[in-house]
């Protein structure tokens, strides 16, 4: 393992009840990775596709795996997405092939749906598929129960109607995933690839709507519990996309915020909450461990009052603002070609709650 670079912070704790956690310890590490696996793929456009064995991503479950052995064993793993290129076809075995892998996780493996597996599909060069088709097939495929993948299962709550949307209490933490991938959360995805129509725009942007109004309730039933409840002493939510940099992204065709009304409700209940937040995602193949959110970055900016029609774009972030949101953490995972994995360790009995670090793959 490379020298681990800790990265912690404070928030306000509050004295615990003598309430029994629902599952879990007090102590314990959990696993996050995501953008994987990227490779081998083999063909050319409108052929290009995901070939297995992904030997690079097989070491990453085996050094997660070896953990089970240690004294402080990694307890969960979350994948947050992409499961695959985004210029290779949305192929059924793709989702088989990555869910078997799941399932070799010796501890609970909970997966969040990103854009190359989904949103993306229509493009020419995933195989011009029915994104919403893909959607429903994903859905079957890792989400027919209330357990989770791997070896040792947890039973998880879902959502009704976006069985991937899950919510679980492990130990002091409420875990929260919700499907919001890139390419604007699926909003406004007009193309198909260089210039040609996106023939399914209409019903993507109407899923949008209903999806988005969904992962904004199922966001505020979560912290409406995390704040009932004394015992839980942080929230750890996982998406796919990056809502930060990728607010509203230049050249895409993009002119409203898919990600609009989700960082505006996370910024208000991380806010009121006042303790440690969490959000962990993929998708800019960017690994980093930061605190991006201010009172004002990223927003929308137009006209006054507000028109739907204006153009809005992220408000730059001051070199040090004055308004930044402190219990809130950003992690972005290691992508692509590089294989690696993060370890969140939870501690109910340090006042920090969390810290985090990188863990390199042997060989990758």
């Amino acid at each position: 393992m490379m020298r681990q670079t800790m990265i912690r912070y404070a928030a306000t704790m509050f004295a615990a009840t003598a309430i029994t956690f629902a599952q879990g310890p007090n102590k314990f590490d959990f696993a996050v990775i995501g953008d994987a696996p990227y490779g081998p793929v083999t063909g050319t456009p409108p052929n290009r596709v995901q070939v297995y064995p992904a030997l690079s991503y097989e070491r990453l479950i085996a050094d997660i795996n070896s953990t089970m052995t240690a004294e402080q064993k990694v307890h969960l793993v979350i994948h947050v997405g992409d499961i695959k290129e985004g210029n290779s076809r949305c192929d059924d075995n793709v989702y088989t092939q990555n869910r078997n892998y799941l399932n070799t996780f010796l501890m609970p493996a909970i997966f969040v749906p990103g854009d190359n597996e989904w949103t993306d599909c229509h493009r020419i060069t995933n195989g011009a598929f029915d994104p919403l088709a893909r959607l429903a097939f994903l859905r079957t495929t890792f989400y027919p129960t209330n357990q989770t993948l791997g070896v040792t299962k947890l039973t998880v709550t879902r959502q009704s109607g976006y069985p991937e949307n899950s919510r679980w209490r492990y130990g002091p933490v409420l875990f929260v995933t919700l499907n919001m991938p890139g390419s604007n959360n699926g909003y406004q995805n007009a193309n198909s690839d260089t210039g040609v129509p996106n023939p399914y725009r209409a019903v993507m942007d109407a899923e949008y709507a209903t999806r988005n109004a969904a992962n904004l309730a199922w966001l505020n039933s979560a912290f409406d519990v995390a704040a009932a409840d004394a015992t839980i002493k942080g929230v750890v939510i996982a998406i796919q996309a990056n809502p930060f940099e990728r607010f509203l992204e230049g050249g895409q065709g993009y002119t409203i915020s898919g990600y609009e009304g989700f960082i505006s409700t996370l910024r208000t209940r991380t806010v009121s909450y006042n303790k440690p937040v969490i959000l962990a995602h993929g998708d800019t193949h960017y690994y980093r461990i930061d605190r991006p959110m201010t009172g004002t970055y990223p927003a929308c900016t137009g006209a006054v009052p507000p028109n739907p029609t204006n153009p809005c774009t992220a408000v730059a972030v001051p070199a040090s603002p004055t308004d930044r949101i402190h219990n809130f953490l950003r992690l972005e995972v290691f992508a692509q070609n590089d294989v690696h994995w993060v370890k969140i360790s939870v501690n109910q009995s340090d006042p920090d709650l969390f810290s985090l670090s990188p863990q390199r793959v042997p060989g990758n």
